[in-house]
């Protein structure tokens, strides 16, 4: 069965464009690159057109049809070309992706709601039957990194 492409990549960015596609029983695996021409430079907003370089992230996405969806991504470094920016090269950011994650928001979110469901041995198991590669240990430390509102509940009686 051949999954379209284009219905996987669309909902990520307008931007993608496919290089190379590979499908097997059990991943999708992608190449795609961020066709843009200019960033804006995350320290101060200026508008940069002056590509610098590229360079690949590997990032994994929502499971697709029961298959792991594995994205090779190419973008793009840019030059800051503000004088007074304290930072001369930066690299492209996108919407769905935080800097220096390996997995797109929407993953983290589905990941993040089983982990805090039931315990970690448990997530874990549910997460591989979604096709979604992740160790318990990842999912307690996940729990764990996250802070909580510890105001007391007006439904709770103060004695």
């Amino acid at each position: 069965m051949s999954i379209p492409m284009a219905d996987v990549l669309s909902h990520l960015d307008e931007n993608l464009h496919l290089l190379y596609q590979e499908q097997t029983e059990e991943h999708l695996f992608f190449i795609v690159e961020v066709r843009s021409s200019s960033a804006c430079c995350p320290s101060c907003h200026y508008i940069s057109h002056r590509a610098h370089s590229r360079y690949c992230r590997n990032v994994d996405d929502l499971p697709v049809s029961d298959r792991h969806v594995h994205l090779q991504v190419l973008l793009h470094k840019w030059f800051c070309d503000d004088s007074d920016c304290p930072v001369k090269v930066f690299t492209e950011r996108l919407v769905w992706l935080h800097s220096y994650k390996r997995k797109t928001d929407r993953l983290e979110n589905i990941i993040e709601k089983i982990a805090f469901s039931t315990n970690c041995l448990t997530a874990e198991k549910v997460c591989r039957a979604m096709h979604i590669p992740v160790s318990h240990d990842t999912l307690l430390r996940r729990v764990k990194a996250t802070s909580f509102d510890l105001t007391p509940s007006s439904f709770r009686g103060h004695r």
